[in-house]
């Protein structure tokens, strides 16, 4: 495990922790298989634990012990507080010490969740900028890596010159499965799948004009991404059906409360109008261009007749963006 003992794990956190450390080993263990290895895969987590690690194995994992620690700690503030007993479930006073207050406890909960995620970002920053062979090797074989690099957005910092996501490397990674189907289903669709693969595979040397409509590309798919990350994100699915997140998510005054459904549809919407405007607006490249943008013509959003494309209105359509009638 990246923390083994509690003397580690005191390293990590910035208060009197006296614990026993096999109370908290269980979240330990929880974070690093539901976290770490889910994020940075088990072959990459089982590099950085393996004896002998330096260099920058010994620095990332110096970053996912600081990750676990807090996350842990947040995992196991709901049981330290109690104690189980044939009796029942009790909170424990004596008159030396008692149970802090709960705005104590939310605000450390609050702390260590920003500082555990801060971390696991910290993590993928680190990786990104590896120059390390060995690491870069590991990181590259992770299905995270491999969705990105099949996308025409491949990284955060590309994502960003379009869409806002407060440089979230874990927001960009969760959304790579929405941006993946909507590249297939929208983006591919829309220019044809020899336009799609001259822009996305074969930018070497590059011209202007397909620098151009690769850009043009990304940004409607950024767009579009958000637009359906709006609207996943607005739904749980349980074992008792569909459930919007709306309203106060606890009893306490401190809770924060998700962004109310008709916000979330309205900013969805926004996203989807404008998704639909850069669609139209990478087809319409595409047709003026279509002489040297040769692969566009096997699109079926392509019109040869020149006569024929004054009768041809687009016109937006609800599932991919533009549609020719």
């Amino acid at each position: 495990m990246l923390i083994n003992n509690i003397a580690e794990l005191r390293e990590q956190i910035p208060a009197s922790v006296t614990l026993d450390f096999n109370d908290i080993k269980p979240k330990i263990r929880l974070v690093e298989r539901e976290v770490i290895q889910r994020i940075f895969s088990s072959e990459l987590y089982d590099a950085v634990i393996a004896s002998g690690a330096s260099g920058d194995f010994l620095k990332l994992r110096e970053i996912l012990a600081e990750a676990v620690a807090h996350l842990a700690l947040v995992q196991y503030l709901p049981f330290g507080q109690v104690q189980f007993d044939s009796g029942g479930i009790r909170i424990v006073t004596n008159e030396n010490m008692k149970t802090a207050f709960e705005w104590q406890i939310d605000k450390l909960e609050d702390e260590c969740t920003k500082q555990g995620w801060s971390a696991v970002e910290a993590a993928l920053e680190f990786i990104e900028n590896s120059e390390i062979t060995q690491l870069r090797d590991i990181w590259e074989e992770t299905d995270t890596y491999k969705l990105a690099q099949d996308s025409l957005i491949s990284n955060l910092r590309t994502f960003e010159k379009f869409v806002n996501l407060n440089h979230s490397r874990i927001l960009f990674n969760k959304l790579l499965p929405v941006l993946s189907d909507q590249q297939e289903e929208v983006i591919k669709e829309a220019i044809g799948k020899p336009l799609f693969l001259k822009i996305t595979k074969d930018l070497n040397p590059a011209s202007d004009l397909l620098i151009k409509t690769r850009k043009l590309a990304s940004k409607a798919l950024a767009f579009k991404t958000m637009a359906v990350g709006f609207m996943d994100t607005l739904l749980i699915l349980t074992d008792n059906g569909p459930l919007v997140i709306d309203g106060m998510v606890s009893r306490q005054p401190k809770a924060k409360r998700s962004a109310p459904t008709d916000v979330v549809l309205i900013i969805a919407e926004n996203y989807k109008t404008r998704a639909a405007g850069a669609l139209r607006e990478l087809v319409e490249f595409c047709q003026t261009n279509a002489d040297e943008l040769v692969e566009f013509k096997e699109s079926g959003n392509y019109i040869g007749d020149p006569e024929a494309e004054q009768n041809h209105i687009p016109r937006p359509d609800p599932d991919w963006g533009v549609a020719f009638f």
